[in-house]
């Protein structure tokens, strides 16, 4: 396959090459927000969704590679809380949910994807409220914790150059953020919102601004944007649970349910965004930029949750009157215990990214230096208090009435369970009552630095070189501290039980328990008694005994280098671009992490290098003005993640799971044959379609095995996740999409327009598996209007079932789900407006179901998260 996208790019360069007419293309327009077109130096005519759609039009258009572009007003159009909610509706992007909040992407069947802001790494660690150890993936942020409404477009490359930087197998995101001089006279835009959450029933503030303007005659250019963002959401769910292999006292093996867990989330979370730069141009050449970027996001959470634990024997009989169906328990009687919960988790975390840019052009030469530093933080708090029953409790429960399974309680003597009575619950006896404090502080850092040189030959010709050095370092510590309470202590912080208990599911599962739920004054000076550090941790901060199986330090140093040629001429008589190159990068990294021996920690280091080879190469032709045909061939890698590549064993010991990394991972490399066709109907309308095929060597995936483990004296067998390095895996597909405004209908219907995108991913790994969050089939729907002062959108998007992990050696996959939003826009004035809008009207077609091996009844997870509707002022001035 190598060799074939090396005779690609140079078949592609000769052929253009060979035929090289100079010809002056269109550049796309810089004005940051495409609502501003001048006409004259003091008007602005403000034209809405179809600028916004004709700019993103002629920006893919003129691109030198396979790119689809949002621009600020379409961001700012619909209600989408983060970026990663903005990207939902492009042409072959799924996002992954998370608590009712878009979190991450996935390009053309690939969750592999590079984020960068205008270029560069925006590093920092997702704002998920998952469990931590799904956070720290580290190569670039979640784009959950960045607002959307600071950047000025935002471009997802489905195809590299070999200019850019290396890393993503599906893809890159580029988040550009708009400079001074792209505006051209002083602007300031503010916007108000008011959101509205159904289940939290809050209504809440988002406020959003953006202030530039030029001196000395234009020389020198100063802009300053930021958001501010409240929002508190209630979620509901049946989770962590699994199925797994048992022959329940016969032969057969058969899947037993793992345990059965209802709980109650509210999520308080605020988005400070901001951005900011300065510009100087020094003559007519050289340009000289310095910019910022802040985002920080507070995640404080509190849950209630009842869970019944089941027997774990793999042989015994555990499930009595067991209900088979294809090999799934789905119903019985089991005698287990029941555990009740309450956890308050604080999450904040932020991003900084500030950089220094000088780019030279004479129109023949270019020369250009950027250096930046950019980092991340975690600081993870979670105090926990759990509750144990005796052993005894008799379940029984039923998945076959969804949407969550039903579960009643009683005695072995057939009296109830009573979840309610403080007295079913055992304290003091230690194991059975913890009040539990953790700690997480983490931090990511990068120092780069790069030079490029390009020069533009006579006859459209132009060759461009560049270096790049990168020092990435990552660190994690835990620390964790338990402790004991007696009864009448904990009894002035009882807390009864809800009868509104998860109102928004339907079922027979238990709606009222008792619960303690101390306040953070009682609980950590109790734990920090109970288990103060050890001699050899007086280092620990505020007390706490360190967790050293969860730490790693880590330090990774790559540098790049690459050559490219472009070319524009002729191919068969028609207008043709083309670029080629390669890029060569080449890692060393070192990580520091602890290993569980005789459960005492034991320092261990390992390191690991490569070198890569990455060819790329792009061919665009007219076929006529207005229908251009794309080629593209190239090689793409994704270096693992920097938890992954930890070797350190993390323990959840409430449900008996533990994870960590696995520093022998490679990174997997993609081959990529790209071939697309875009039509420009005219305007902003647009019909599109693409051809794709990735071959991918080393893919990485998660596995979970069995493992028996020794934690503070309790011997329990343990589901552990690692990654994997799986032999191979392709995917292949196409994607088509429509942009389409009825301008041949008669008023006001000519006002009417549509966008229509539909994409196939078909994905397999070398077992035979569809690959992780990878959906088949996806599609988007959006209704357009635009007359006058109102505009109006509904926005529909699908996207079928998708592998989320493997449980030995079975897929749990997301089942298919669906989201409805809706948007409506009056304009007062020229320069003020009103916005409506309604996010996630449908919450039940939208909730996150995790089920085991596509079988519907067999539910591992439930998520169901609320609707929005926001109300919203905007001025611009």
């Amino acid at each position: 396959m190598r060799k074939l996208l090396l005779v690609c790019s140079s078949v592609m360069a000769l052929s253009v090459g060979s035929q090289a007419v100079a010809q002056d293309a269109p550049a796309p327009s810089t004005v940051a927000d495409p609502d501003e077109a001048l006409v004259d130096d003091d008007a602005i005519i403000v034209s809405g969704i179809r600028a916004s759609l004709a700019k993103a039009a002629d920006i893919k258009r003129n691109a030198d590679q396979v790119v689809d572009v949002i621009t600020a007003e379409d961001v700012g159009k619909l209600p989408d809380a983060n970026v990663a909610e903005a990207l939902q509706r492009v042409t072959g992007v799924q996002i992954t949910r998370v608590f009712g909040e878009g979190q991450a992407v996935n390009i053309r069947g690939l969750q592999q994807v590079r984020v960068e802001v205008d270029g560069r790494t925006l590093l920092g660690f997702s704002a998920r409220v998952s469990p931590p150890e799904n956070d720290n993936l580290g190569r670039s942020s979640g784009l959950d914790s960045v607002p959307s409404s600071l950047f000025g477009r935002l471009e997802v490359r489905k195809s590299p150059l070999a200019s850019q930087v290396e890393g993503g197998l599906g893809g890159s995101v580029n988040l550009v953020t708009p400079k001074p001089f792209d505006f051209r006279k002083p602007t300031v835009s503010v916007r108000a919102t008011g959101t509205y959450s159904a289940e939290s029933e809050k209504f809440e503030p988002t406020v959003t601004g953006l202030f530039t303007t030029t001196f000395a005659d234009g020389n020198i250019g100063l802009l300053l944007s930021g958001e501010y963002q409240k929002r508190t959401s209630k979620l509901q769910l049946f989770e962590r649970n699994n199925w797994l292999e048992r022959r329940n006292g016969g032969t057969e093996t058969l899947l037993a349910p793992l345990q059965l867990q209802y709980e109650n989330v509210e999520i308080d979370r605020s988005r400070i965004g901001l951005n900011g730069a300065l510009q100087f141009r020094i003559g007519d050449d050289f340009v000289l930029t310095a910019d910022g970027l802040y985002s920080k996001v507070e995640a404080d959470r509190t849950n209630q949750a009842i869970t019944f634990s089941l027997p774990t024997s793999s042989t015994a009989l555990i499930i009595r009157d067991a209900v088979n169906e294809d090999g799934y328990l789905v119903a019985g009687e089991a005698t287990g215990r029941i555990r009740v919960q309450n956890q308050r988790r604080e999450d904040p975390t932020a991003n900084y990214l500030f950089g220094l840019n000088g780019k030279y052009d004479n129109g023949r030469l270019t020369l250009e230096g950027d250096a930046y530093y950019s980092r991340g933080t975690l600081r993870q708090k979670i105090e926990v208090v759990v509750l144990d029953s005796l052993t005894g409790v008799i379940g029984n429960y039923d998945f076959r009435g969804g949407p969550v399974p039903s579960l009643t309680l009683e005695r072995p003597a057939g009296t109830a369970f009573d979840p309610n009575n403080p007295a079913n619950y055992v304290i003091p006896t230690s194991g059975t009552l913890t009040l539990r404090a953790n700690l997480l502080p983490a931090n990511l850092e990068e120092y780069t630095g790069k030079f490029d040189v390009g020069y533009e030959f006579d006859g459209g010709v132009s060759l461009r070189a560049g270096v790049r050095y990168v020092d990435l370092r990552a660190d994690s510590d835990s620390y964790r501290s338990r402790g004991l309470a007696t009864r009448a202590e904990l009894e002035p912080f009882a807390v009864p039980g809800d009868p509104d208990f998860l109102g928004g599911i339907d079922g027979n599962f238990p709606r009222e328990f008792f619960t303690y739920f101390p306040d953070p004054d009682f609980l950590i000076p109790r734990v920090l008694a109970t288990e103060p550090p050890l001699a050899s941790e007086e280092a620990s901060p505020n007390g706490y005994r360190r967790n050293a199986s969860r730490d790693y330090d880590l330090q990774e140093k790559t540098l790049s280098g690459y050559v490219m040629f472009d070319a524009e001429g002729e191919l068969f008589g028609r207008p043709a671009r083309a670029n080629a190159g390669v890029r060569i990068s080449a890692t060393d990294f070192t990580v520091d992490t602890f290993s569980l021996i005789n459960n005492i920690p034991v320092l261990t280091t390992d390191t690991n290098k490569y070198t890569n080879v990455l060819p790329s190469a792009n061919l665009v032709v007219n076929v006529t003005d207005d229908f251009l045909v794309r080629v593209s061939a190239s090689q793409t890698i994704q270096r693992a993640g920097l938890a992954d590549l930890a070797p350190s064993t993390f323990i959840n010991p409430t449900n008996l799971t533990s994870g960590g990394g696995n520093a022998q991972l490679t990174p997997p490399i993609s081959s990529n044959l790209d071939l697309s066709m875009e039509y420009y109907t005219g305007g902003s309308s647009l019909i599109s379609g693409a051809l794709f095929y990735k071959d991918v060597e080393d893919f990485i995936a998660t596995g979970t095995i069995e493992e028996t483990l020794t934690i503070d004296g309790n011997t329990d067998v343990y589901q552990t996740s690692r990654p994997f390095n799986i032999a191979s895996a392709k995917v292949r597909g196409f994607e088509v999409g429509v942009t389409q405004f009825f301008d041949f209908l008669p008023a006001p219907f000519n006002g009417f327009g549509i966008i229509a995108n539909y994409t196939y991913a078909d994905s397999e790994d070398s077992n035979g598996f569809p690959l992780v969050a990878t959906s088949k089939h996806s599609y988007n729907l959006v209704g357009l209007f635009e007359k006058g002062p109102v505009s109006a959108r509904i926005a529909y998007n699908w996207r079928d079932d998708a592998v989320f992990e493997f449980t030995q050696d079975r897929p749990s996959v997301i089942a298919a789900r669906s989201q409805l939003d809706a948007q409506l826009g009056i304009d007062l004035t020229k320069r003020i407006g009103l916005s409506f809008q309604a996010q996630n009207i449908l919450p039940k077609d939208s909730a996150t179901v995790e089920i085991s091996n596509f079988n519907p009844t067999a539910i591992n997870s439930y998520a169901l998260s609320e609707s929005r509707y926001s109300v919203g002022v905007r001025a611009k001035f």
